[in-house]
Protein backbone atom coordinates (compact mmCIF):
# COMPACT_ATOMS: atom_id res chain seq x y z
CA UNK A 1 0.00 0.00 0.00
CA UNK A 2 0.93 3.77 -1.27
CA UNK A 3 1.73 5.95 1.90
CA UNK A 4 0.60 8.66 2.33
CA UNK A 5 2.26 12.01 2.91
CA UNK A 6 1.06 14.53 5.61
CA UNK A 7 1.55 18.50 4.59
CA UNK A 8 1.20 21.14 7.30
CA UNK A 9 -0.08 24.16 5.55
CA UNK A 10 0.62 27.16 7.16
CA UNK A 11 -1.36 30.69 7.02
CA UNK A 12 0.36 33.57 8.47
CA UNK A 13 -2.31 36.29 8.31
CA UNK A 14 -3.68 37.97 11.57
CA UNK A 15 -5.56 40.90 10.41
CA UNK A 16 -8.93 39.65 10.75
CA UNK A 17 -9.79 39.56 6.74
CA UNK A 18 -9.79 37.08 4.63
CA UNK A 19 -7.52 37.08 1.45
CA UNK A 20 -7.25 35.26 -1.80
CA UNK A 21 -4.17 33.22 0.04
CA UNK A 22 -7.28 31.64 1.95
CA UNK A 23 -9.10 30.68 -0.89
CA UNK A 24 -6.16 29.61 -3.12
CA UNK A 25 -4.96 27.58 -0.41
CA UNK A 26 -8.73 26.07 -0.16
CA UNK A 27 -8.64 25.41 -3.51
CA UNK A 28 -5.12 23.67 -3.18
CA UNK A 29 -6.02 21.37 -0.12
CA UNK A 30 -9.35 20.43 -1.62
CA UNK A 31 -8.22 19.31 -4.76
CA UNK A 32 -5.08 17.25 -3.46
CA UNK A 33 -4.89 13.05 -4.53
CA UNK A 34 -5.96 12.17 -1.29
CA UNK A 35 -4.35 8.90 -2.06
CA UNK A 36 -0.98 10.67 -1.42
CA UNK A 37 -1.59 13.20 0.96
CA UNK A 38 -3.12 13.97 4.01
CA UNK A 39 -3.51 18.33 4.60
CA UNK A 40 -3.28 19.11 7.92
CA UNK A 41 -3.66 23.46 8.28
CA UNK A 42 -2.56 25.59 10.99
CA UNK A 43 -4.18 29.20 11.28
CA UNK A 44 -3.73 31.91 13.33
CA UNK A 45 -6.96 33.04 14.36
CA UNK A 46 -10.95 31.35 13.77
CA UNK A 47 -12.44 32.58 10.93
CA UNK A 48 -15.32 31.83 8.39
CA UNK A 49 -13.96 29.56 5.76
CA UNK A 50 -12.79 27.10 8.35
CA UNK A 51 -15.34 24.65 7.62
CA UNK A 52 -14.66 24.13 4.32
CA UNK A 53 -11.28 23.33 4.67
CA UNK A 54 -12.49 20.90 7.64
CA UNK A 55 -15.24 19.49 4.69
CA UNK A 56 -12.18 19.01 2.28
CA UNK A 57 -10.43 16.41 4.98
CA UNK A 58 -8.05 18.98 6.69
CA UNK A 59 -6.49 18.41 10.24
CA UNK A 60 -7.25 22.42 11.61
CA UNK A 61 -5.20 23.92 14.23
CA UNK A 62 -5.60 27.48 15.71
CA UNK A 63 -2.24 28.33 17.00
CA UNK A 64 -1.73 31.21 19.01
CA UNK A 65 0.61 33.65 17.01
CA UNK A 66 4.05 34.70 18.20
CA UNK A 67 3.39 38.25 20.02
CA UNK A 68 6.54 40.27 19.93
CA UNK A 69 6.74 43.50 22.39
CA UNK A 70 6.67 46.73 21.72
CA UNK A 71 8.36 48.79 24.47
CA UNK A 72 7.34 52.54 22.53
CA UNK A 73 3.73 51.39 22.63
CA UNK A 74 4.03 50.14 26.08
CA UNK A 75 5.09 53.17 27.68
CA UNK A 76 2.36 55.04 25.70
CA UNK A 77 -0.41 53.17 26.54
CA UNK A 78 1.19 53.26 30.64
CA UNK A 79 2.34 57.15 30.57
CA UNK A 80 1.36 58.51 27.16
CA UNK A 81 4.67 58.88 26.77
CA UNK A 82 6.30 56.64 24.00
CA UNK A 83 9.73 58.42 23.91
CA UNK A 84 10.46 56.33 27.49
CA UNK A 85 10.49 53.00 25.22
CA UNK A 86 13.42 54.63 23.19
CA UNK A 87 16.11 53.18 25.31
CA UNK A 88 14.96 49.95 25.65
CA UNK A 89 14.98 49.53 21.99
CA UNK A 90 18.22 47.22 21.73
CA UNK A 91 16.56 45.11 24.64
CA UNK A 92 13.52 44.91 22.68
CA UNK A 93 15.19 43.19 19.80
CA UNK A 94 16.87 40.72 21.88
CA UNK A 95 13.05 40.00 23.62
CA UNK A 96 11.48 39.58 20.07
CA UNK A 97 14.42 37.29 18.89
CA UNK A 98 13.32 34.62 21.62
CA UNK A 99 9.78 35.77 21.14
CA UNK A 100 9.18 35.48 17.53
CA UNK A 101 12.04 32.79 16.44
CA UNK A 102 13.66 30.67 19.24
CA UNK A 103 10.63 30.01 21.66
CA UNK A 104 8.40 29.32 18.43
CA UNK A 105 10.79 27.40 16.95
CA UNK A 106 11.05 25.10 19.85
CA UNK A 107 7.07 25.04 19.78
CA UNK A 108 6.55 24.12 15.95
CA UNK A 109 9.19 21.19 16.12
CA UNK A 110 7.48 19.82 19.10
CA UNK A 111 3.95 20.34 16.72
CA UNK A 112 6.06 18.46 13.70
CA UNK A 113 7.24 15.53 15.30
CA UNK A 114 4.34 15.21 17.00
CA UNK A 115 2.39 15.36 14.59
CA UNK A 116 4.50 13.27 11.99
CA UNK A 117 4.54 15.83 9.24
CA UNK A 118 6.53 14.87 6.10
CA UNK A 119 6.75 18.43 4.76
CA UNK A 120 5.68 21.73 5.67
CA UNK A 121 4.00 24.43 2.39
CA UNK A 122 3.98 27.87 4.46
CA UNK A 123 1.45 30.02 2.36
CA UNK A 124 2.05 33.72 1.89
CA UNK A 125 6.11 34.49 1.52
CA UNK A 126 9.92 34.42 2.62
CA UNK A 127 9.41 37.92 4.25
CA UNK A 128 7.23 35.78 6.90
CA UNK A 129 7.14 32.10 9.16
CA UNK A 130 11.51 32.23 9.73
CA UNK A 131 10.43 30.78 12.95
CA UNK A 132 8.71 27.66 11.02
CA UNK A 133 11.71 27.76 8.52
CA UNK A 134 14.21 27.22 11.68
CA UNK A 135 11.39 24.47 13.03
CA UNK A 136 12.11 22.54 9.77
CA UNK A 137 15.69 22.35 9.58
CA UNK A 138 15.67 21.62 13.50
CA UNK A 139 13.22 18.58 12.27
CA UNK A 140 15.08 17.63 8.65
CA UNK A 141 11.47 18.39 6.96
CA UNK A 142 11.53 19.68 4.09
CA UNK A 143 9.71 23.09 3.51
CA UNK A 144 8.36 25.26 0.65
CA UNK A 145 6.83 28.60 0.88
CA UNK A 146 4.42 30.39 -1.59
CA UNK A 147 5.64 33.65 -2.39
CA UNK A 148 2.10 35.71 -3.15
CA UNK A 149 3.68 39.23 -2.80
CA UNK A 150 5.56 41.69 -4.72
CA UNK A 151 7.42 43.16 -2.43
CA UNK A 152 9.80 46.17 -2.30
CA UNK A 153 12.39 45.60 0.15
CA UNK A 154 14.09 42.23 1.71
CA UNK A 155 15.42 41.41 5.21
CA UNK A 156 18.57 39.68 5.67
CA UNK A 157 16.89 37.30 7.27
CA UNK A 158 14.16 36.31 4.36
CA UNK A 159 17.18 36.36 2.20
CA UNK A 160 19.12 33.90 4.42
CA UNK A 161 15.96 31.59 4.99
CA UNK A 162 14.85 31.44 1.79
CA UNK A 163 18.13 30.20 0.28
CA UNK A 164 17.33 27.09 2.55
CA UNK A 165 14.05 26.33 1.55
CA UNK A 166 13.33 23.20 -1.08
CA UNK A 167 11.45 25.29 -2.62
CA UNK A 168 9.59 28.96 -3.58
CA UNK A 169 6.65 28.62 -5.40
CA UNK A 170 5.91 32.66 -7.36
CA UNK A 171 2.41 32.88 -8.58
CA UNK A 172 3.11 34.22 -11.52
CA UNK A 173 5.78 35.93 -13.76
CA UNK A 174 5.63 39.27 -12.28
CA UNK A 175 6.47 37.89 -8.85
CA UNK A 176 9.41 36.25 -10.05
CA UNK A 177 10.57 39.31 -12.52
CA UNK A 178 9.96 41.38 -8.58
CA UNK A 179 12.97 39.14 -6.83
CA UNK A 180 15.20 39.07 -10.31
CA UNK A 181 15.07 42.93 -9.82
CA UNK A 182 16.18 42.40 -6.08
CA UNK A 183 18.61 40.64 -6.96
CA UNK A 184 16.82 37.34 -5.90
CA UNK A 185 17.47 34.69 -8.60
CA UNK A 186 17.48 31.48 -6.16
CA UNK A 187 17.25 28.01 -7.90
CA UNK A 188 14.77 27.04 -5.36
CA UNK A 189 12.40 29.47 -7.19
CA UNK A 190 9.43 27.91 -9.33
CA UNK A 191 6.60 29.99 -10.94
CA UNK A 192 3.30 27.76 -11.14
CA UNK A 193 0.38 29.62 -11.48
CA UNK A 194 -2.87 30.03 -9.11
CA UNK A 195 -5.82 28.31 -10.41
CA UNK A 196 -9.50 28.08 -9.48
CA UNK A 197 -11.80 25.24 -9.55
CA UNK A 198 -14.90 26.42 -12.07
CA UNK A 199 -16.90 24.14 -10.31
CA UNK A 200 -16.81 26.85 -7.37
CA UNK A 201 -18.35 29.36 -9.84
CA UNK A 202 -21.95 27.96 -9.37
CA UNK A 203 -24.22 30.36 -8.15
CA UNK A 204 -26.60 29.95 -5.08
CA UNK A 205 -28.48 33.00 -5.54
CA UNK A 206 -29.42 34.41 -8.96
CA UNK A 207 -28.89 37.84 -10.44
CA UNK A 208 -32.38 38.70 -10.06
CA UNK A 209 -32.44 37.62 -6.24
CA UNK A 210 -29.36 39.97 -5.53
CA UNK A 211 -30.96 42.51 -7.73
CA UNK A 212 -33.92 42.23 -5.62
CA UNK A 213 -31.75 42.63 -2.11
CA UNK A 214 -29.75 45.54 -3.37
CA UNK A 215 -32.44 47.71 -5.04
CA UNK A 216 -31.46 47.31 -8.48
CA UNK A 217 -34.17 47.20 -11.01
CA UNK A 218 -34.13 44.38 -14.07
CA UNK A 219 -32.92 47.21 -16.32
CA UNK A 220 -30.17 49.01 -14.70
CA UNK A 221 -26.52 48.20 -15.86
CA UNK A 222 -23.79 46.51 -13.13
CA UNK A 223 -20.39 47.07 -12.88
CA UNK A 224 -18.86 46.10 -9.52
CA UNK A 225 -15.19 45.56 -8.09
CA UNK A 226 -14.29 42.19 -5.58
CA UNK A 227 -11.95 42.83 -3.10
CA UNK A 228 -10.68 44.04 0.75
CA UNK A 229 -11.45 47.92 0.77
CA UNK A 230 -7.98 49.44 1.25
CA UNK A 231 -5.53 51.57 -0.95
CA UNK A 232 -4.08 50.04 -3.17
CA UNK A 233 -7.36 47.71 -4.22
CA UNK A 234 -8.51 51.08 -6.21
CA UNK A 235 -11.75 51.08 -5.25
CA UNK A 236 -11.32 54.93 -5.37
CA UNK A 237 -10.39 54.99 -8.63
CA UNK A 238 -13.56 52.76 -9.65
CA UNK A 239 -16.14 55.27 -7.80
CA UNK A 240 -14.60 58.26 -9.73
CA UNK A 241 -14.93 56.71 -12.71
CA UNK A 242 -18.75 55.26 -12.18
CA UNK A 243 -19.42 59.18 -11.74
CA UNK A 244 -18.41 59.48 -15.19
CA UNK A 245 -20.29 56.48 -16.44
CA UNK A 246 -23.40 57.86 -14.90
CA UNK A 247 -23.21 60.69 -17.50
CA UNK A 248 -24.03 58.17 -19.73
CA UNK A 249 -25.84 55.51 -18.01
CA UNK A 250 -27.89 57.57 -14.89
CA UNK A 251 -29.14 54.20 -13.53
CA UNK A 252 -25.58 52.59 -13.46
CA UNK A 253 -25.08 50.70 -9.98
CA UNK A 254 -21.92 49.81 -8.98
CA UNK A 255 -21.01 46.79 -6.27
CA UNK A 256 -17.82 47.49 -4.35
CA UNK A 257 -18.01 43.88 -2.70
CA UNK A 258 -15.22 43.39 0.00
CA UNK A 259 -14.35 43.50 3.70
CA UNK A 260 -13.46 46.76 5.45
CA UNK A 261 -9.40 46.38 5.96
CA UNK A 262 -8.69 50.13 6.40
CA UNK A 263 -11.43 51.82 8.12
CA UNK A 264 -10.12 55.54 7.45
CA UNK A 265 -9.73 54.88 3.54
CA UNK A 266 -13.60 53.30 3.91
CA UNK A 267 -14.09 56.42 5.55
CA UNK A 268 -12.65 58.32 2.28
CA UNK A 269 -14.71 56.28 0.03
CA UNK A 270 -18.25 57.34 1.65
CA UNK A 271 -17.29 60.65 1.68
CA UNK A 272 -15.81 60.74 -2.07
CA UNK A 273 -19.70 59.03 -2.97
CA UNK A 274 -21.04 61.68 -1.13
CA UNK A 275 -19.42 64.42 -3.05
CA UNK A 276 -19.69 63.00 -6.24
CA UNK A 277 -23.40 62.65 -5.37
CA UNK A 278 -23.17 58.95 -5.93
CA UNK A 279 -25.45 57.76 -3.43
CA UNK A 280 -27.93 55.95 -5.58
CA UNK A 281 -25.59 54.00 -7.96
CA UNK A 282 -22.56 52.90 -5.60
CA UNK A 283 -23.39 49.86 -3.34
CA UNK A 284 -21.51 48.97 -0.32
CA UNK A 285 -22.02 45.23 0.16
CA UNK A 286 -19.56 44.40 2.83
CA UNK A 287 -17.55 40.82 2.89
CA UNK A 288 -19.57 38.36 0.56
CA UNK A 289 -18.67 34.49 1.43
CA UNK A 290 -19.71 33.15 -1.66
CA UNK A 291 -18.72 36.21 -4.29
CA UNK A 292 -19.52 34.57 -7.49
CA UNK A 293 -23.29 35.20 -7.24
CA UNK A 294 -22.41 39.23 -6.64
CA UNK A 295 -19.96 38.78 -10.03
CA UNK A 296 -22.91 37.09 -11.61
CA UNK A 297 -24.92 39.86 -11.34
CA UNK A 298 -22.44 42.09 -12.95
CA UNK A 299 -22.28 43.48 -16.65
CA UNK A 300 -18.32 44.05 -16.04
CA UNK A 301 -16.33 43.00 -13.61
CA UNK A 302 -13.58 45.58 -12.47
CA UNK A 303 -10.17 44.79 -11.00
CA UNK A 304 -8.55 48.31 -9.66
CA UNK A 305 -5.37 47.51 -8.00
CA UNK A 306 -3.41 50.56 -8.10
CA UNK A 307 0.02 48.71 -7.06
CA UNK A 308 1.63 45.83 -9.18
CA UNK A 309 -1.18 42.82 -8.74
CA UNK A 310 0.78 39.74 -7.54
CA UNK A 311 -1.69 37.54 -9.11
CA UNK A 312 -5.19 38.48 -9.11
CA UNK A 313 -7.87 35.54 -8.31
CA UNK A 314 -10.41 37.96 -9.21
CA UNK A 315 -9.73 37.95 -12.92
CA UNK A 316 -9.68 34.48 -12.97
CA UNK A 317 -13.31 34.15 -11.08
CA UNK A 318 -15.07 36.94 -13.26
CA UNK A 319 -13.49 35.65 -16.75
CA UNK A 320 -14.41 32.03 -15.27
CA UNK A 321 -18.07 33.26 -14.99
CA UNK A 322 -17.85 34.40 -18.31
CA UNK A 323 -17.85 37.92 -17.84
CA UNK A 324 -16.16 40.83 -19.42
CA UNK A 325 -13.12 41.98 -16.96
CA UNK A 326 -11.16 45.26 -17.19
CA UNK A 327 -7.85 44.96 -15.19
CA UNK A 328 -5.01 47.48 -14.50
CA UNK A 329 -2.22 47.04 -16.85
CA UNK A 330 0.58 45.97 -14.69
CA UNK A 331 1.93 43.38 -12.24
CA UNK A 332 0.26 39.83 -13.21
CA UNK A 333 -2.80 40.78 -14.86
CA UNK A 334 -1.21 40.80 -18.55
CA UNK A 335 -0.14 37.34 -18.29
CA UNK A 336 -3.64 36.52 -17.62
CA UNK A 337 -5.23 38.80 -19.64
CA UNK A 338 -5.27 38.98 -23.29
CA UNK A 339 -6.00 42.29 -23.92
CA UNK A 340 -8.85 43.32 -26.29
CA UNK A 341 -9.80 39.28 -26.57
CA UNK A 342 -10.22 37.71 -23.11
CA UNK A 343 -10.40 40.86 -21.11
CA UNK A 344 -9.19 44.81 -21.46
CA UNK A 345 -6.32 46.28 -19.47
CA UNK A 346 -5.83 50.53 -18.64
CA UNK A 347 -3.30 52.32 -17.20
CA UNK A 348 -3.91 52.32 -12.81
CA UNK A 349 -5.40 55.74 -11.25
CA UNK A 350 -7.10 56.35 -14.63
CA UNK A 351 -10.49 57.13 -13.80
CA UNK A 352 -11.47 58.71 -17.55
CA UNK A 353 -9.63 55.47 -19.17
CA UNK A 354 -11.40 53.26 -17.27
CA UNK A 355 -14.82 54.84 -17.77
CA UNK A 356 -13.83 54.83 -21.13
CA UNK A 357 -13.84 50.83 -21.45
CA UNK A 358 -16.61 50.76 -19.65
CA UNK A 359 -18.73 52.52 -20.78
CA UNK A 360 -17.60 50.91 -24.51
CA UNK A 361 -18.61 47.76 -23.14
CA UNK A 362 -22.49 49.07 -21.50
CA UNK A 363 -23.21 50.05 -24.87
CA UNK A 364 -22.35 46.73 -26.89
CA UNK A 365 -23.96 43.55 -25.35
CA UNK A 366 -22.39 41.68 -27.96
CA UNK A 367 -18.94 42.40 -27.31
CA UNK A 368 -19.53 41.64 -23.65
CA UNK A 369 -20.46 38.18 -24.59
CA UNK A 370 -17.96 37.38 -27.05
CA UNK A 371 -14.85 39.07 -24.46
CA UNK A 372 -17.23 36.98 -21.89
CA UNK A 373 -16.73 33.66 -23.82
CA UNK A 374 -13.12 33.94 -25.13
CA UNK A 375 -12.25 34.71 -20.95
CA UNK A 376 -13.89 31.20 -19.65
CA UNK A 377 -11.84 29.35 -22.30
CA UNK A 378 -8.28 30.85 -21.44
CA UNK A 379 -9.17 30.19 -17.60
CA UNK A 380 -10.71 26.89 -18.84
CA UNK A 381 -7.24 26.61 -20.83
CA UNK A 382 -4.58 27.47 -18.65
CA UNK A 383 -5.81 28.32 -14.88
CA UNK A 384 -7.94 25.57 -13.46
CA UNK A 385 -6.95 24.61 -9.80
CA UNK A 386 -6.49 20.71 -11.08
CA UNK A 387 -3.39 22.03 -13.35
CA UNK A 388 -2.28 24.10 -10.58
CA UNK A 389 -2.77 21.28 -8.14
CA UNK A 390 -0.42 18.55 -10.25
CA UNK A 391 2.39 20.72 -10.59
CA UNK A 392 2.38 21.10 -6.95
CA UNK A 393 2.01 17.64 -5.87
CA UNK A 394 4.76 16.98 -8.49
CA UNK A 395 6.93 19.38 -6.59
CA UNK A 396 6.32 17.69 -3.18
CA UNK A 397 7.10 14.76 -4.74
CA UNK A 398 10.05 15.72 -6.13
CA UNK A 399 11.18 17.35 -3.12
CA UNK A 400 10.44 14.13 -1.00
CA UNK A 401 11.89 12.31 -3.01
CA UNK A 402 15.22 13.92 -2.56
CA UNK A 403 14.95 13.89 0.88
CA UNK A 404 14.43 10.16 0.60
CA UNK A 405 17.99 10.29 -1.63
CA UNK A 406 19.72 12.24 0.78
CA UNK A 407 18.86 9.94 3.66
CA UNK A 408 20.13 6.78 1.59
CA UNK A 409 23.51 7.78 0.90
CA UNK A 410 24.42 9.08 4.54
Amino acid sequence: MQRRYRVLYVEQNTDGTIGGSYYSLLGLVSGLNKDKFEAVVCFYQEHGLIARYEAAGADVYILDPPRPVDYRRLADRKFKMPWLGYPLLPLQRVVNFFKRMLLPAVRYFVFLRKNKIDLVHLNNSILYNHAWMLACRLAKIPCITHERGINNRFPLTALYFGRKLDAIISISGAVTDNFARHGIEYPNIITIYNGIDPDSLKIKNSSGQIRLTYGITGTAPVIGVVGNVKPWKGQEFVIRAASLVRNHFPDLKCLIVGAISDNSYADKLHVLVKELNLSDNIVFTGYQEHVPDFMNVMDVVIHSSIDPEPFGRVLLEGMGLGKAVIATNFGAPPEIIQDGQSGYLVAPEDPDALAECIVALLSDEKQRQVTGNAARKRVLDDFTMQKSTEKVEKLYLSVLSGIKQKAATQ
